[in-house]
């Protein structure tokens, strides 16, 4: 992260190879030895003028690597990992009802509800809205920045404000309106499943069940033949141990008639050990916020984050090896000391004195153990990283998805949901946006870096109530995926743009498909994943009742009927999606049981880069190994100028003299007396 200290260093090494190398006047006295040639080129001076050049090398090159290894570490190298913080934390969904009887005050309701997302402290929330059908505005997160401008976007809508109108799009998609029991039911549907949490394999990998509670909006007015009741609703509720709390903004004193619409929501709410307020009392806010926060917490893992982590570790282990190594090359460098008997020593003759580059040496050593030991203060913080990525999911729910031909005759939107988390788990820090289409096209979850909310909304993925379904196009989120496309790049111009449509490519409606092509360059990259086989799968019934688990009784009619007679069979078209692929210009395909994403991923999307994050970055330590780490380099300098000029006044090897010319036995400079002086004259 001090990648700027790297040139410092390269100019540091090269101004101290510059000193080593020039040439400089030299003081000292030199006497001339006469027939030196023939001492340097015998057998045994030129072995040790051998080894001591190996030796002077291997400290070189020991010195290089402790020169190279500390100023990278002085850089502060790092590295992005993916952590998941353990959390202790309560659900809250916040349900309202948005039908017309509310219009007058589902402004004030969304105030109550931004209210009580400024209370709450670690708890995730989330919000649906309803009116003849539900829509999830926002999944289960605890990123409070992001759900406070879900809840300003509301009110604009609510308030009526220019251009905000499409966010009750997808409300009145059903028979009826006011729809209270299907908008409750749908609100507790919205909770990840409490089989998988106990499990361990839903969205928060939880080690025992969470307090789990819905603040429910509404004046209780129905128009319409509804699913569910409010009771049927609320038994459901009690069944899921989630605690409803009832805000009414059409609050009257009914007496204690049980058939008027306030005592029935009041009946309701308390039955499953919630409570319940009008919508303007003093007490609504805190006596939620309360009541939720004497629920007991259980540990979950968060939302993965991806952190930009300091890893010095490998260089600064290199370094010390180098160092030692460096010593080692040095002693064995040092003169030969002979130690004479006491009645050969000369008078005043000195001794050899002592190396002056020792001292350097250790510390050199020191301050790289130093530097290993990792030292740091407490108060420091491990920066959030972010892949440079919008990724959008474009999900078919039509009735299709649930055909049994995915592995081992499971749903496809099994295999939806499986590639949806492991592509976000091969894009740590990216945001992610989901858009699912059956009738017509929602938006599930704007742009969030909290993958925790995207498991959430991947976990309670259903196709459309069957009742409902009316014939579906493969494009029916065109506009809506233009429309964010266009919000993405407007916002955001040089962050890519990735589109990952997961379907069928059943086409049941009575018309042709428009294009999804977004044009405008829109689209930087994505795949287009097919699930289904050309054999088909038969369908499962969504009649919007389903027990905790999910299942729908056996029996007559649990599978959708064809016209013809017996079970409807739905199959794959790759021909449309692969249509759908050049329309997006990204590649095409197919999706079954246990095929992995990365080799889809390498085609799908472009190199993304990864920057760190101003917020959301997690409590560690100060580092300060680099700081010793730049005093070893520093050291090493020194030491690197002192070998190089060694080097370069390092004596060529001469060649051995003729055999003539050899001193014989008892000569000056014979065997007698040539070993010994060479080792001398080499050392």
């Amino acid at each position: 992260m001090f990648w700027w200290m790297l040139p410092l260093a390269a100019i540091a090494a090269a101004a101290a190879a510059w000193t080593a190398l020039r040439r400089r006047a030299s003081n000292e006295r030199r006497r001339p030895v006469a027939h030196a040639d023939r001492l340097t080129a015998l057998p045994e001076y030129q072995a040790a003028l051998r080894r001591h050049r190996a030796w002077l090398a291997t400290a070189a090159a020991a010195c290089a690597v402790l020169l190279v290894s500390t100023a990278v570490a002085a850089a502060r190298p790092a590295d992005v990992s993916t952590v998941t913080p353990e959390l202790h934390n309560r659900d809250i969904m916040l349900c309202l009802d948005a039908s017309g009887s509310m219009s007058s005050a589902d402004a004030a309701v969304v105030d109550t509800f931004a209210g009580l997302a400024g209370e709450f402290r670690g708890e995730r929330i989330g919000l649906t809205i309803f009116d003849s059908t539900a829509i999830q505005v926002f999944p289960l997160t605890d990123d409070y920045a992001y759900a406070q401008e879900q809840l300003k976007s509301a009110r604009d809508a609510f308030d009526g404000k220019p251009g905000s109108s499409g966010f009750l799009d997808g409300t009145w998609s059903g028979r009826g309106s006011s729809l209270i029991g299907d908008g409750l039911a749908s609100c507790l549907n919205s909770f990840p499943d409490p089989a998988a949490q106990r499990s361990g394999q839903g969205s928060g990998h939880s080690s025992g069940q969470r307090s789990r509670s819905v603040v429910l909006a509404t004046d209780n007015l129905l128009s319409g033949e509804p699913i569910m009741t409010l009771d049927q609703a609320a038994r459901l509720a009690v069944d899921r141990a989630v605690r409803v709390y009832a805000l009414n903004p059409g609050d009257l004193d009914y007496g204690r008639d049980p058939d008027q619409p306030g005592a029935q929501l009041r009946a309701a709410a308390e039955g499953t050990g919630g409570r319940y307020y009008a919508l303007d009392s003093p007490d609504a806010v805190p006596g939620i916020v309360t009541a939720v926060e004497d629920t007991e917490t259980a540990a979950i893992q968060g939302a993965p984050r991806a952190i930009i982590s300091e890893v010095p570790g490998v260089l600064l282990g290199i370094a010390l090896l180098s160092a030692l190594a460096l010593c080692l090359a040095a002693w064995r460098l040092q003169p030969a000391r002979v130690r004479l008997p006491r009645t050969l020593r000369t008078p005043g003759r000195p001794r050899l004195p002592k190396d002056p580059a020792w001292p350097r040496r250790t510390a050199i050593v020191l301050l790289v153990l130093v530097a290993a030991l990792r030292p740091g203060l407490p108060g420091g913080t491990a920066q959030a990283a972010s892949t440079d990525l919008n990724v959008f999911f474009v999900v078919d729910t039509t009735t299709s998805m649930v055909a049994e031909d995915y592995g081992a005759g499971a749903p496809r939107l099994d295999g939806v949901r499986k590639d949806i988390m492991d592509i976000a788990k091969e894009l740590p820090g990216a945001r992610f946006s989901v858009i699912t289409f059956d009738t017509t096209a929602h938006v599930r979850m704007p742009l969030s870096t909290d993958t925790l909310a995207l498991q959430t909304i991947t976990d309670v993925l259903e196709p459309q109530v069957t009742a409902y379904a009316k014939g579906s196009s493969v494009t029916a989120a065109r506009q809506v995926l233009a429309e964010r496309l266009a919000a993405a790049r407007d916002s955001q111009p040089g962050r890519p743009r990735l589109v990952y449509y997961l379907g069928d490519g059943e086409q049941t409606s009575g018309k042709e498909p428009e294009a999804l092509n977004p044009g405008g360059g829109l689209v930087d990259g994505g795949a287009v994943l097919g699930y289904g086989t050309a054999a088909g799968g038969r369908m499962k019934v969504n009649t919007g009742m389903e027990d905790d688990g999910g299942a729908v009784e056996s029996g007559h009619g649990q599978y959708v009927q064809d016209t013809r007679g017996g079970a409807a069979v739905s199959v794959v078209d790759e021909g449309r999606l692969r249509t759908i692929a050049g329309q997006l210009n990204v590649p095409y395909v197919h999706r079954a049981a246990g095929d992995p994403v990365s080799a889809m991923m390498q085609q799908a999307h472009p190199t993304a880069a990864v920057h760190a994050q101003d917020d959301g970055s997690l409590a560690t330590k100060t580092e300060l190994y680099w700081i010793p780490a730049a005093g070893a380099f520093l050291l090493a300098l020194l030491e690197g100028v002192a070998i190089v000029r060694k080097l370069r006044g390092f004596p060529r090897p001469a060649s051995a003299p003729p055999a003539s010319a050899r001193p014989g036995p008892g000569a000056p400079g014979s065997a007698a007396t040539g070993p010994r002086r060479a080792r001398e004259a080499a050392r």
